[in-house]
Order: C-alpha cells, then structure tokens, then sequence
C-alpha cells in the first residue's frame, strides 16, 4: 500500500515537473488557469511524499523547481509588463499559496 502511494505521488509529481496536460503546472502554464482540483492534488502529493518518501533528492529537485513555477507565474499574473493573466484565480489566493509553502516545508523538515 505504501509503494502504491509513493508511486501516485510520484506520478502526480512528474506530470507537475513536465508540465504535462491535466497536471496544475499545465493548466496554470499552457492556459493560465488555476485549476483548483489539480492545485489540491499537487498538494495532497506533496503531502505524501513527505509522509512515506521524504528528502528523496530527486523528489525534493522537482518540488522545488514546481513551486518556483507557481511563484513565477503568480508573479507574472501580477506584473503590469507582463501579459499573463491567470483565470480562474481565487480571491484568496494568498491562503493557497501557504498551503503548497506549508506543504514543501513540511517535506523537507521531515518527522520534525
């Protein structure tokens, strides 16, 4: 059972790294659009890894460049140079982006 769920995040975890249609970074990076249900996925996997695989140096490489993407599109969606707009972009997007900061920080403090 926990192969299985390290293998799922995992999977969830590389399609966010490629971008790949249907994963968060696809739909806020090919549609700009923030795709709550693939958001709360990201997370969710983020969460498990840091449950049953933590620190492992591939994973923790593709967390990282992940949340650099969201930040960086977020940060574009705000730039008034910038023509990236973001559909779809909750109101309360601060509190989303302390769920994904919480979660990559909880990944790598471990069982701490």
């Amino acid at each position: 059972m926990k192969e299985e769920k390290i293998m799922k995040a995992m999977e969830i975890l590389n399609a966010n790294w490629k971008a790949e249609d249907g994963s968060f970074l696809y739909y806020l990076h090919e549609e700009n659009n923030f795709h709550e249900a693939a958001f709360l996925e990201l997370c969710s996997c983020i969460s498990s890894l840091s449950r049953c695989h933590p620190q492992d140096q591939t994973a923790s490489l593709k967390i990282v460049f992940v949340y650099g993407q969201v930040l960086k599109h977020l940060l574009y969606h705000f730039d008034p140079q910038d023509l990236s707009v973001i559909s779809n972009l909750p109101s309360d997007y601060s509190e989303k982006l302390e769920l994904l900061e919480q979660n990559v920080i909880h990944y790598f403090q471990g069982d701490r």
